[in-house]
């Protein structure tokens, strides 16, 4: 009898500590709020997924910029080489590098997740990684004023006029 409330007790306690790790993500700031540590995935514009949620090393890199890079695995859209159902197409395969890439941050976005926030980052002009980043945070980091400075910073310089362009005052009638 003891031996089985014993098995009991290992079984239930390795469930608790699985329940635990699909419960507790990493999330790590630095003291300043420009480095983190987080949870992101790929997305195209029309909302579907490009892989797995990966775990993301992210620091600021300018005013209006953000450096991103796995810290294992690859964002990278798979594309296939060779073709679907060649027998070359695994050894064909190029290998994903975990290179740097560089994001403009969109906005934070509704999360369906208690306790978190989403940021939407676009802005990448190389052709593998997907076209935007969802990355996850916890709703009280020390990260979220870095990236809302790195959003409204995109905002103002979008609503600002080009300097360049004549506006509709400048312009001489037509009529």
């Amino acid at each position: 009898m003891a031996s089985a409330l014993l098995l009991l007790a290992v079984v239930g306690g390795c469930l608790f500590l699985l329940w635990l790790s699909y419960k507790i993500e990493p999330h790590w700031v630095s003291k300043d709020g420009e480095r983190m540590i987080c949870f992101g995935q790929g997305f195209s514009r029309s909302g579907t997924s490009s892989g797995h949620w990966r775990e993301l090393r992210i620091s600021r890199v300018g005013a209006d910029r953000v450096e991103v890079r796995p810290r294992r695995g690859s964002l990278a859209v798979e594309h296939p080489a060779g073709g679907v159902g060649t027998l070359m197409a695994p050894l064909t395969r190029r290998r994903r590098v975990r290179k740097a890439t560089y994001w403009k941050v969109a906005g934070q976005t509704d999360s369906t997740i208690k306790n978190r926030v989403m940021y939407m980052l676009d802005g990448n002009t190389d052709p593998d990684m997907p076209e935007m980043i969802a990355i996850r945070l916890p709703i009280k980091s020390r990260a979220i004023p870095m990236l809302e400075e790195i959003a409204v910073r995109r905002s103002a310089s979008a609503s600002r006029p080009n300097p360049g362009t004549p506006q509709l005052a400048d312009r001489p009638d037509q009529g």
